[in-house]
C-alpha cells in the first residue's frame, strides 16, 4: 500500500503540492495534470528524493525516507543520469551498484529495442535514452515503479512494446506503477486507475472505466447563438463550448434535464448526444478542475 497523507510542499512562493491525501492502488496508475500541477514533485517526495514540508508518505507502512521503503521503490525522473562516455553496458553496471537488476530480463527487453551497443549514452537521442532507461527501470527488482514523463520521444511501435511489458509487470509480478504524464494519449489502453492533479491538489481519482461518468457531450444545430453564459443562465453546467462550422459542441456536467432545456430554449434542427473519447474526457476533467478552482477563488 502506498499512502499519502495531508502532503504539502512549497518552493519559494509556489505551492507545488497542497494538502494532498490519496492511496495509490496496485496496477498501473496514470498521474495526469497540466504542467506545474505537482506531478514530478509528488513522485520525488514518494521516492525520498526531496522531503515534504507537511504530511507523510508510507510505503507498505514504512516512512518513504526510510531504508526499508527506498528498497521497494525505483524512480525514473524526466532526465535520468548517465555518466559521460558510458555505453549501455557501462551504464547498467553503474546502476547495479545501487539497485538489484535482473540482467536476464534487461537483456531480453534490450534485444527488442534498436539501440547501439557501443555508442555513448550521452550521445543518444531523447527517445533512445528513454528506451534504455525504461528497459532498466522495468528490470529493477522493486515493488513500486515511478515513471516521470517516461514516454516522450518514443515511436509508436516501441511504445506499444513498452506498454505491453509494463502490463506484464503488474500481472506477473504484482508491481504498482505510477506514470506521470501531460500526454493523455500515451496512457490510453494502459492505465487501470486515473489520478488528476490540479495545482497540487487531488481533483479526481477514479477507475479508468469510471472516468467521465459525470460528463455528457451534445452536438447541436440551431439558428440561435449559444454562449457559455447563456447556457449557464438556463441551468446547464458547461465545461466546454466549441463551434465547428455551423454546429455547436457542448460538454457539460451530466443532468437528465439538459436535452429538454436545449430543445425548449434553442429549438434545434439537430440535437445528438455523442460519446467522448478517453483523451477528451481527461482534457475535460482538467478543464473542469480549473473552472472549479476559479469559481472557488471568486
Amino acid at each position: 500500500m502506498l499512502e499519502i497523507n495531508s502532503l504539502s510542499k512549497s518552493f519559494a512562493d509556489v505551492k507545488a503540492v497542497s494538502s494532498l491525501t490519496l492511496n495509490i492502488k496496485p496496477g498501473i496508475n496514470g498521474l495526469v495534470g497540466e504542467n506545474g500541477a505537482g506531478k514530478s514533485t509528488l513522485l520525488r517526495i514518494i521516492s525520498g528524493v526531496i522531503r515534504a514540508d507537511e504530511g507523510d508518505v508510507k510505503i507498505d507502512e514504512y516512512p518513504c525516507e526510510s531504508k526499508e521503503a527506498k528498497a521497494k521503490v525505483f524512480f525514473l525522473p524526466d532526465d535520468p543520469y548517465a555518466p559521460r562516455r558510458y555505453n549501455i553496458k557501462q551504464v547498467v553496471d553503474f546502476y547495479s551498484n545501487f539497485y538489484d537488476i535482473d540482467i536476464h530480463k534487461f537483456n531480453d527487453i534490450l534485444s527488442r529495442l534498436e539501440l547501439p551497443d557501443n555508442k555513448r549514452v550521452t550521445d543518444f537521442s531523447k527517445g533512445m535514452k528513454r528506451q534504455l532507461f525504461l528497459a532498466l527501470a522495468m528490470s529493477i527488482k522493486c515493488d513500486y515503479l515511478l515513471l516521470d514523463e517516461a514516454f516522450d520521444g518514443i515511436d509508436p511501435v516501441t511504445l506499444d512494446l513498452i506498454k505491453q511489458e509494463l502490463i506484464r509487470l503488474t500481472e506477473d509480478e504484482n508491481k504498482t506503477i505510477v506514470i506521470a504524464s501531460h500526454n493523455i494519449e500515451s496512457l490510453t489502453q494502459l492505465a487501470d486507475h486515473f489520478i488528476l492533479l490540479y495545482k497540487g491538489k487531488l481533483s479526481t481519482q477514479e477507475e479508468i472505466s469510471d472516468i467521465g461518468n459525470d460528463l455528457v457531450k451534445y452536438q447541436i444545430l440551431t439558428k440561435h447563438t449559444l454562449t457559455e453564459q447563456s447556457l449557464i443562465s438556463c441551468g446547464i453546467d458547461v465545461v466546454s463550448l466549441k463551434k465547428v462550422g455551423s454546429l455547436y459542441n457542448i460538454v457539460a456536467l451530466n443532468d437528465e434535464e439538459i436535452e429538454h432545456k436545449l430543445v425548449d430554449l434553442y429549438q434545434p434542427s439537430l440535437l445528438e448526444k455523442i460519446p467522448l473519447d478517453q483523451d477528451e474526457i481527461v482534457t475535460m476533467e482538467m478543464l473542469l478542475a480549473r473552472k472549479k478552482e476559479l469559481g472557488h477563488d471568486k
